[in-house]
């Protein structure tokens, strides 16, 4: 077998846990290493879209930070050891990595699919989102607006801190914090959550991911950035079109039989 290995070393302990998967894959099969940790380990490195062509699963060690940028570029099956905080994305805790390898090798688990988002700027499509799209004021404490678009239909004019587009997978993080709901993986659905609005009639919506979003930043707003998964915020401005849509790409999970409302009650209902 053939796997990928991506680490996060801004966590202290992931370069020891990362290690110890290293040599244990290394008894069984081939392993291609991301760049960042095989300088540490003083081994060749390989980018994500290198690994991705090479390897059968991508075990990734750290947070869900980890995971999401590492599905950036990664479509193969991924499964996530988790060295970081809460790791809801995350399959085991790093205790239990090696003996869920060997499950892995014993070909004892699923494969989940789940649903990321295709984002475009002024025609020019940007990564992927696995779990949201955030537009949001440049600056803390400054209102900015907006109108939100279904279909080139208007659904809302709002004030707001922003407004965030999240998929089944993301309707568990920022989009939950901001009053959204939370969206069963199987749903083929997007959740738009307004950030802060300032207006009492605001709400979250659940559109199908087959719909096309379009977000409108309004001229008396101030400096504004588009954040796709926490990661590469760029300017935009009332100027830009912003359309989301359903991905024909897939996040890829290896997962051995924990359904997702057992992963909500243990990581969210504490």
């Amino acid at each position: 077998m053939k796997w990928g290995l991506v680490c996060n070393l801004h966590i202290k302990k992931t370069i020891s846990v990362a290690s110890d998967i290293y040599d244990f894959l290394k008894e069984n099969g081939e392993v291609f290493v991301e760049t960042n940790l095989a300088k540490s380990i003083e081994i060749k490195g390989y980018s994500l879209g290198e690994i991705d062509k090479k390897a059968d699963i991508v075990v990734t060690v750290g947070g869900d930070g980890t995971i999401l940028k590492a599905l950036v570029a990664v479509e193969k099956p991924i499964f996530a050891v988790n060295a970081g905080g809460m790791g809801f994305l995350s399959e085991v805790e790093s205790k239990y990595a090696i003996g869920g390898l060997k499950q892995v090798i014993a070909e004892d688990y699923n494969i989940v699919e789940r649903s990321k988002l295709k984002v475009t700027l002024d025609g020019k499509r940007l990564p992927d989102a696995t779990n949201e799209v955030t537009v949001q004021t440049a600056h803390i404490a400054k209102i900015m607006y907006l109108q939100l678009f279904v279909e080139d239909e208007l659904i809302e004019t709002l004030g707001a801190d922003g407004v965030i587009v999240a998929t089944p997978t993301g309707s568990t993080s920022y989009a939950l914090s901001a009053g959204g709901p939370i969206l069963d993986p199987a749903v083929n659905a997007m959740v738009i959550a307004p950030l802060a609005p300032f207006k009492l009639s605001a709400r979250p919506w659940v559109i199908p991911l087959g719909k096309k979003v379009g977000i409108k930043i309004l001229p008396k707003s101030k400096e504004t950035n588009l954040v796709i998964d926490g990661e590469s915020a760029q300017s935009v401005t009332a100027e830009s079109e912003i359309i989301i849509t359903g991905s024909e790409k897939k996040a890829r999970f290896i997962r051995f039989g924990e359904s997702f409302y057992q992963m909500v009650r243990l990581k969210l209902v504490r």
